[in-house]
């Protein structure tokens, strides 16, 4: 297990690998279009434990999807970024996913069933939201909007305080 750090920003490395992303997704034909926001405060996770959290809800969706593709439906690589905010100490996350359009609702079911078990609830309520994205460029730049000041420029952005996140080191991969 990796050591836990604490960061105040998102650096400039990971802006731009986030950007890079969406523009590949979008290039490929599988542009990310399906926003998830978790409010993991409002579920009661603690910040220091949101992080371990979520990932355990990222990893559950995957290996959904990866069945589903075992199965023999078309529905490729599991497209994703995911980017954790805490202003004013509420955990939030940002979790923006490439879903097929035959796919999007049983998507967000599964999400809503993996939330609720990892909370213990029989419903996550005002703490989970889905948007359908239409252009994950914008998004992306309000998701990143807890950019380091220093770089905020160079992406043609604001940068706001988003708070302090407390997490071990997240890395995501493809299916």
């Amino acid at each position: 297990m990796a050591t836990k750090y604490r960061t105040a920003v998102i650096g400039r490395h990971q802006a731009e690998g986030i950007f890079h992303a969406v523009r590949f997704a979008h290039d490929k034909g599988r542009p990310l279009n399906l926003l998830v926001t978790i409010n993991l405060s409002m579920l009661g996770f603690a910040d220091e434990a949101a992080g371990d959290q979520f990932r355990n809800i990222w990893n559950s969706v995957v290996r959904w999807w990866s069945y589903q593709r075992s199965k023999g439906r078309e529905l490729g690589s599991f497209d994703a970024y995911a980017v954790h905010e805490n202003p004013n100490d509420i955990r939030n996350v940002h979790w923006l996913i490439y879903a097929p359009a035959n796919a999007i609702s049983e998507l967000i079911k599964v999400v809503e069933k993996r939330v609720c078990k990892m909370a213990g609830l029989d419903s996550a309520d005002r703490a989970l939201h889905f948007l359908p994205v239409t252009k994950a460029g914008g998004l992306t730049k309000y998701a990143l909007k807890g950019v380091d000041p220093n770089y905020a420029g160079y992406f043609h952005m604001v940068a706001r305080d988003q708070g302090t996140v407390a997490d071990e080191e997240f890395q995501s991969a493809a299916v």
